[in-house]
């Protein structure tokens, strides 16, 4: 029976329509959900002194007892804990998508030592160039007139690769010695010492 729900599918859009008319989005994830949080917090916790299987088992119930009422129909209007489940992860995993992605670019900016001179800078305009990007792409704000340019993938690569010329140029008609520039981005955190 359940094979044949399965049969006709051929792309991976129409296996995930057949999932979601299975029940997988309205009762298996939320309760897998459900049961992995609370077992979580009352293991971890340590709130029951109890053994293992008393905690699988309220988690288990308590996962049911969130689940069953939604799939059958009988929570009041707005008040359905699954929906609420169902519309706010999207918006916490793009919080979460941000933040490591704020990390990772404060990573590669982040100035190990306290005379490094750009490293406070670039993690600011890093920060700001997220906050710009993941904005963009939700449609908080368009792009400005002139820079409506920018919006093309292409002219962002074109402009990448400027700007690594730009610097490469820099960096070989420097009047310091290239020690010098090599030390510099050591201190910005672009280069790591080696042992």
């Amino acid at each position: 029976m359940l094979f044949q729900t399965f049969s006709g599918v051929r792309t991976v859009p129409e296996f995930l329509v057949q999932l979601e008319n299975v029940g997988l989005l309205d009762a298996v994830l939320p309760f897998i959900l459900i049961f992995a949080i609370v077992f979580t917090v009352i293991h971890k916790t340590k709130m029951l002194h109890a053994a293992k299987g008393i905690h699988v088992l309220i988690a288990l119930v308590m996962s049911l007892l969130v689940v069953v009422p939604h799939v059958l129909g009988t929570y009041p209007p707005g008040q359905d804990v699954v929906n609420i489940i169902n519309g706010a992860l999207p918006n916490v995993s793009l919080v979460i998508v941000i933040i490591i992605a704020a990390l990772l670019v404060l990573g590669i900016f982040k100035p190990e030592r306290e005379e490094a001179p750009f490293g406070g800078f670039l993690s600011i305009l890093s920060v700001i160039a997220i906050i710009y990007i993941f904005g963009l792409s939700a449609g908080w704000w368009k792009t400005l007139g002139m820079l409506s340019f920018l919006s093309s993938p292409d002219i962002q690569a074109l402009v990448v690769i400027i700007l690594v010329f730009a610097l490469v140029i820099f960096l070989i008609t420097a009047d310091k010695p290239f020690d010098d520039t090599v030390n510099a981005f050591k201190k910005i955190g672009w280069l790591k010492n080696n042992p």
